[in-house]
């Protein structure tokens, strides 16, 4: 391995410990607690060296929801590859990718929401905004198009597939945040078996066979 390469190898690896620090004290303390010098005595490195990869606590951040956007991504691509296979099973599969998404890294999962609420997002400046809503376009689309199979095909019923895709999404996302407030204040939560209701109850509302089924 040459000089060069030992350098750059090394400047990622310290990037990567950066990136670990500021999701370990943001589960700890929370996004408004975190500074710069938590980041860099977390991640035993010079505050000095930690702006030569960073500006700042948000661009650390996006990069480290950038990279599991991409995997959401890949998730949501793996099961539209496969749709033809799956029909009858698509609602399930997406309502998978949703739980792998979560449980790939909940910390992440939580910070990926926390930036797209309104006011951090106005709070960022225009390129890391940019860079966010790429990313978050981009789960959405795989997204519609998976609702927009479901609907063609008559799997799902006859409906806005978009809207639907939201409906879908927005279930998931409000069970894991009353859950996630749940367990701060009574330390007990019952994520799984909610989430598997709630699969049920789409299911009935969204699979044409259920209707037919139950007719």
């Amino acid at each position: 391995m040459g000089v060069a390469e030992r350098r750059e190898r090394e400047k990622q690896h310290r990037r990567e410990h950066a990136v670990e620090a500021a999701m370990e004290i943001y589960n700890e303390e929370g996004y408004y607690s975190i500074t710069m010098d938590k980041i860099a005595e977390r991640a035993e490195i010079s505050r000095a060296a930690l702006y030569l990869y960073f500006k700042n606590k948000d661009e650390i951040f996006i990069s480290a929801i950038m990279t599991y956007m991409d995997c959401f991504c890949s998730l949501l691509s793996d099961v539209y590859d496969r749709r033809d296979s799956i029909k009858e099973a698509l609602l399930e599969e997406l309502w998978g990718c949703f739980i792998k998404f979560h449980e790939n890294d909940p910390v992440a999962f939580d910070a990926s929401m926390f930036f797209h609420q309104n006011e951090v997002v106005r709070n960022l400046s225009p390129d890391l905004r940019d860079m966010l809503y790429k990313a978050g376009s981009s789960a959405v689309s795989y997204q519609h198009k998976i609702t927009e199979y479901g609907v063609s095909q008559g799997v799902f019923i006859d409906c806005n597939p978009r809207t639907l895709a939201e409906v879908i999404w927005s279930s998931f996302f409000g069970i894991m945040q009353v859950e996630r407030s749940k367990g701060e204040i009574t330390g007990k939560s019952h994520i799984e078996s909610t989430r598997d209701i709630a699969l049920k109850v789409l299911a009935r509302g969204i699979k044409v066979k259920h209707e037919e089924e139950n007719s």
